[in-house]
């Protein structure tokens, strides 16, 4: 109430003042109404129109944000890609406080944008969320869509497929139901891409062939040649070459390889060679590398290593399959050296928050230079009263969090034999049920914020000692292969090399955790678990043998 009594206070001063002051020229304000509704269906006249306003002569703030909403929507519907912030961000700045949410909503929007060209895809992601949360008080099916395909841009980016494939399949549902034929089948060409990514292949193949044969209706030749490239990949994925031949022969005929020509050079290649053809196949692959464009090296591997096996040449096979590994790993050590993408937009809006909090204060401290010292006291006051309220709710959520994922290792060991159920837990029985007191009493007590504090650092404490507890680590292995045929020491004796780390992993996933419940053991992220299964599947698979499939199966995500 106080805070709210502040603010008006200040904005009554503030308008006095641009009475005294003036006001935005009235032909430049018509101007920008006329721009403004315009925009999307004349988005070069808009431009024209809003290049004719000196900025500098708009008085207000508001003016100012609503001119560079303008600009940076002329920007996008006339297909002008902008990395530079500098009109965007104090757009965006000013909407974040603004209840305006027809306007917030899109300058959010054009601001994510902005940010995602930079690469700056957590704050680009944040300014999405704050997009969907006006979105919620306007009607903007088109914008709302928007807002969903670019999410799973980022998503993508961020290696995060299955929630890309969420938000796609958002933006699709969403099109659709306004009717927008077009955008429903570039969203399901996305689509199609992201379940390659999850190694969904047959259900890629079922939606990327419907989505060819509407580009192919529809006579767009860039969008034949990007499916025709994915359709590509994925015959070789399927071990197709009847498929393979199919559009390799659609490159050749329809003329329509726009971009890409190493990558169709090397399919073709590796077709080449499954039907013998070995010299005329090293050839083209050879050819391909001496091309300037487009040329991914991992392509060029990747197609040695199938040449050579389609073959018989295994010993060749072999190395250039190294390399493409060798490739394959250098780009997952890549993106598992970035920060994860949801933990950096936590850290995003957190920081965001504070400095939301930190202009509310300014802004307080200003008000009280126009009333009185006093009101000051009582704005500090408010101020940090709701800084220690967010955080108690910042840790109220945390311990939800770790109850949640608690609550999750009981049900995860459901899904091994009773015998072994009943050993995992009484291993770690003592700890959870510890947890689960403190946790309890969190929730529970209604003493002081400083025995809240306690039995806040005594839950991480815990979990600390859970994760570095060599000895039930010790004992949790002898359990595995008690239970699972000796698993462990058969994985040992498969891949004698992988780090303690992988062996962790493996370990958890014998006994019947979760991804989830994983990530708490070592202290990561359920993606960042579920990239080190696969790597190490890939590794089982690699060396064969006869355990290879019973390994395999040990590892399937839960």
């Amino acid at each position: 109430m106080a805070v709210r009594f502040l603010r008006v206070t200040y904005f009554l001063v503030v308008a006095c003042l641009s009475l005294c002051v003036g006001c935005s020229d009235g032909e430049m304000l018509k101007q920008l109404d006329s721009a403004a509704q315009i925009v999307q269906q004349s988005p070069e006249r808009a431009l024209a129109i809003v290049e004719k306003i000196d900025p500098a002569k708009l008085r207000t703030e508001e003016d100012r944000a609503r001119y560079a909403l303008v600009v940076s929507e002329a920007y996008y519907y006339n297909y002008v890609d902008v990395d530079s912030d500098s009109l965007t961000m104090p757009m965006m700045r000013y909407y974040l406080e603004s209840d305006n949410h027809a306007e917030r909503s899109r300058a959010m929007y054009q601001h994510a944008r902005v940010a995602y060209n930079r690469g700056e895809l957590a704050e680009a992601m944040v300014s999405l969320m704050e997009a969907e949360e006006s979105l919620e008080s306007v009607e903007n099916g088109k914008l709302y869509g928007s807002v969903q395909r670019l999410k799973g841009d980022i998503y993508s980016e961020g290696c995060l497929y299955a929630n890309a494939l969420e938000a796609y399949t958002a933006a699709r549902d969403l099109y659709a139901e306004l009717g927008y034929k077009e955008h429903v089948e570039y969203q399901n060409y996305d689509i199609g891409g992201t379940l390659i990514q999850l190694h969904r292949f047959e259900d890629a193949k079922v939606v990327l062939e419907d989505v060819l044969d509407y580009a192919i209706e529809v006579n767009d030749a860039r969008f034949i040649c990007a499916l025709a490239h994915e359709l590509l990949d994925l015959s070789i994925y399927l071990d197709d070459y009847d498929m393979c031949r199919k559009y390799v022969s659609m490159f050749e005929t329809e003329g329509v390889l726009l971009y890409g020509e190493p990558h169709f050079i090397c399919a073709k290649a590796m077709l080449m060679a499954h039907d013998g053809e070995l010299e005329e196949a090293l050839a083209l692959v050879d050819h391909a590398e001496t091309l300037e464009e487009d040329v991914e090296w991992a392509d060029i591997d990747y197609a040695r290593y199938i040449i050579y096996r389609n073959c018989g040449r295994h010993d060749r096979a072999l190395y250039w399959q190294e390399q493409s590994k060798m490739s394959q790993d250098e780009l997952m050590l890549e993106v598992l050296e970035q920060p994860v993408l949801n933990v950096q937009v936590e850290m995003l809006k957190s920081n965001l928050a504070a400095e939301m909090r930190e202009r509310e204060l300014m802004l307080e401290r200003n008000v009280t230079i126009y009333v009185a010292s006093g009101i000051g006291f009582v704005a500090v006051v408010v101020a940090l009263l709701l800084y220690l309220r967010y955080r108690m709710r910042r840790k109220d959520s945390e311990i939800a969090s770790h109850i949640e994922t608690i609550e999750s290792l009981r049900v995860d060991l459901e899904r091994v034999p009773h015998d072994m159920a009943l050993s995992i837990s009484s291993l770690y029985r003592d700890r959870f049920s510890e947890l689960n007191e403190l946790c309890d009493i969190y929730y529970d007590h209604s003493g002081s914020s400083r025995h809240k504090n306690m039995v806040f650092n005594k839950v991480t404490d815990t979990i600390a000692v859970i994760k570095s507890d060599a000895a039930r680590i010790d004992r949790l292995e002898e359990t595995v292969d008690s239970y699972r045929d000796n698993a462990m020491q058969r994985l040992k004796e498969t891949l004698p090399r992988l780090s303690d780390r992988d062996y962790r992993v493996a370990l958890y996933s014998f006994a019947g955790f979760s991804n989830r419940a994983i990530a708490l053991f070592i202290d990561s992220d359920p993606v960042a678990v579920s990239k080190i299964k696969y790597n190490i599947k890939q590794k089982i698979k690699s060396v064969g043998g006869q355990d290879c499939e019973y390994l395999v199966g040990l590892l399937t995500d839960k």
